[in-house]
């Protein structure tokens, strides 16, 4: 029996063994009252038709989409991070090997955010969310909370009890990150972070704090530049860093996007990364081995957060309890040769920095 794969029926089934169509239903369904011989026969006969259970049905039936959303936010410049690509190809891969689909859009806005999950889960379009960039109080996951709606979170939150999440332990890395930039000899080192509104870039910022205080550092707010999470501002905040007349000779980046940017003044000016300033980053993004030089880096695969969270949230719809669903991971340090011992004191760093300047004005407003 030859027929188009997706065309044959349950009906098409039952007659071809020889068995009413609620036989065929209760294989199709696990149940166990069927006869071990004659599930056998069901069995063999959907391989060899080609039969495929009709996903509207079954989806109606389980008040299932098979589907996952998730809702970028475009704020903060997270548009120009290339984490989140690195994420959402991870959630896409691990979704694709359960026969799921990926529902991805973005929003503007925090309210635009909330908008768009009421008409997603109005209108059924998705079985529950992926909440990524999470906020220290964030309106998102507040919602689905109360909505009691599916949903696992990349990053915490303030309060990160009563829902499914994983993450990175972000000031345990950042204070490494200090540690061993003393141990190479830097004792003035800046810090590159984003806004303070997002989680990640205050749990990283508190834990390049802690590195100090466990040294025996001052914290100096001048060597802090918050600013957009994308290249642009890490060449901006870099711009700000190493202007000072007693510039920092290391700096610790929240993003390895911002790591980029940072490099790129750094070549812009003359200044050898890795030994005149060393730069280290924070995402182990697959490109940051090709720059030049290769960039140093707290490795958290992006792709490999984005199918574990995909899982977790699966674990969530089939019924477990999202509060035993929360995993806290290490990053580990790649060294690369973006980092190494100062080459200059901060007010030789200066003077190199100002010649070039002199030479080559900046142009360009801050963050862009």
């Amino acid at each position: 029996m030859s027929r188009i794969r997706g065309s044959v029926t349950i009906d098409d089934v039952a007659r071809h063994v020889g068995v009413a169509k609620g036989t065929v239903s209760r294989v199709l369904n696990n149940y166990t009252d069927i006869s071990e011989e004659t599930r056998k026969r069901i069995l063999k006969a959907v391989q060899d038709l080609g039969y495929q259970p009709s996903a509207t049905a079954r989806n109606l039936k389980r008040g299932r989409q098979d589907t996952l959303g998730i809702v970028i936010p475009v704020g903060h410049g997270s548009g120009a991070d290339p984490f989140l690509s690195e994420f959402i190809d991870g959630i896409a891969r691990a979704l694709d090997e359960l026969g799921l689909d990926l529902l991805v859009t973005t929003a503007h806005s925090r309210s635009h955010m909330i908008e768009t999950m009421q008409r997603l889960i109005a209108r059924r379009k998705v079985d529950g969310f992926i909440v990524t960039r999470t906020e220290v109080d964030d309106p998102r996951i507040a919602y689905l909370k109360e909505q009691n709606f599916a949903f696992v979170a990349h990053g915490r939150t303030r309060d990160p009890s009563g829902y499914a999440w994983f993450d990175i332990d972000n000031e345990a890395a950042f204070a490494d990150g200090v540690r061993h930039l003393y141990s190479l000899g830097h004792e003035r080192i800046g810090l590159i972070g984003g806004s303070l509104d997002l989680n990640f870039a205050l749990q990283r910022r508190n834990g390049f704090r802690q590195g100090l205080e466990s040294l025996g550092l001052a914290h100096d707010p001048s060597l802090e530049s918050l600013q957009s999470v994308g290249e642009k501002g890490g060449f901006a905040g870099a711009q700000e860093l190493l202007s000072q007349d007693k510039p920092p000779t290391a700096l610790l980046c929240v993003t390895d996007a911002l790591a980029i940017g940072a490099v790129q003044f750094c070549r812009k000016f003359g200044l050898r990364v890795g030994s005149d300033v060393t730069v280290i980053g924070y995402d182990g993004l697959p490109v940051g081995e090709y720059l030049d030089p290769p960039l140093t880096t707290f490795s958290q695969s992006a792709q490999e957060a984005g199918g574990r969270v995909a899982r977790m949230l699966i674990d969530v719809l089939d019924g477990k309890d999202p509060s035993s669903l929360q995993a806290l991971a290490k990053a580990d340090l790649i060294r690369r040769a973006s980092d190494g011992a100062p080459s200059k004191t901060p007010e030789a760093l200066a003077d190199a920095l100002r010649n070039r300047l002199n030479q080559q004005p900046i142009s360009g407003r801050k963050g862009e």
